[in-house]
């Protein structure tokens, strides 16, 4: 199961534009049993991710595991990657990871540490540039469904690993509005408990203590998994609507489906029109 929003963003720091029709859900190739779903960097200035999977489908050989499928996915995009213009800017965000952090009111600064400035740039690069991918279904004959992550991060410096996911469900994004739904604590709000001086405990005893009081439910029918994915992104952009956090969520969700007995499948998709009939006018 993939679901993702339509809100793509773009620039960095201080100069963001939102778009919120932007395709985050990719079958690879035609009548596939194979698909990605992409989170964070919006594009490549060497060619739209749409692009680049088409050309990734035509090149996948039949009878590889979604595994290789993976990997070879990993290759293709860190080329992409490195060849584009953003690729620059990665290497100046791996400078900046070398130097000291800023500290306000630092009178002399230490050593090798990064200005006000460079500490900016920093903090947009590190987390502007990084594209994440999930890339899931099966592959032909042994029809087992598995799915992959690939993090391509500017600070990481090679072509990413995948990583395998487990049985379950996983957020990326704009995670932290789930995890306060589900948890109760997000990662943020728990390293500033950890954080505080006034936390007793060490980091596995408040991870145990959040565990405690998760909503957890058991595995659920395939309908009800989707009605499970589309409310958490409906909950995120509704949330972040009504917040003053950045409007990177929002617009219409999609959701595909791949199941082991049929190939890729949508469950909801917006047609080609959905930014002209934004608001409903015809």
């Amino acid at each position: 199961m993939l679901g993702a929003d339509s809100t793509s963003t773009y620039g960095v720091a201080g100069d963001r534009h939102y778009y919120n029709h932007a395709q985050k859900i990719f079958e690879v190739g035609e009548d596939a049993s194979l698909g990605i779903v992409t989170w964070g960097l919006g594009g490549l200035s060497v060619g739209s991710y749409r692009m680049l999977i088409a050309r990734f489908a035509d090149r996948l050989k039949p009878g590889i595991s979604v595994e290789d499928a993976a990997k070879q996915w990993a290759s293709d995009f860190w080329n992409a990657y490195t060849a584009s213009d953003i690729w620059p800017l990665a290497i100046e965000c791996q400078r900046l990871a070398k130097m000291g952090p800023y500290v306000v009111g630092a009178n002399p600064p230490a050593p090798n540490s990064r200005d006000k400035g460079e500490e900016e740039r920093f903090e947009a690069y590190r987390l502007g540039l990084v594209a994440g991918f999930c890339i899931g279904g099966y592959m032909m004959p042994d029809r087992v469904p598995s799915a992959f992550v690939i993090i391509a991060d500017p600070l990481g410096g090679s072509s990413p690993v995948p990583s395998p996911i487990t049985q379950g469900w996983s957020f990326w994004g704009a995670p932290n509005l789930i995890q306060r739904l589900i948890f109760g604590c997000d990662d943020s709000l728990k390293a500033s408990i950890l954080s505080s001086g006034k936390w007793n405990g060490t980091n596995d005893d408040l991870n145990t203590l959040v565990a405690d009081h998760q909503l957890a439910h058991p595995l659920v029918p395939m309908r009800e998994a989707i009605d499970f994915v589309h409310s958490c992104i409906f909950s995120t952009i509704k949330a972040m609507k009504f917040s003053s956090l950045p409007q990177i969520c929002g617009g219409p969700i999609e959701i595909a489906a791949i199941t082991v007995d049929r190939k890729f499948r949508w469950v909801r998709h917006k047609p080609w029109d959905t930014a002209i009939n934004e608001g409903g006018l015809a």
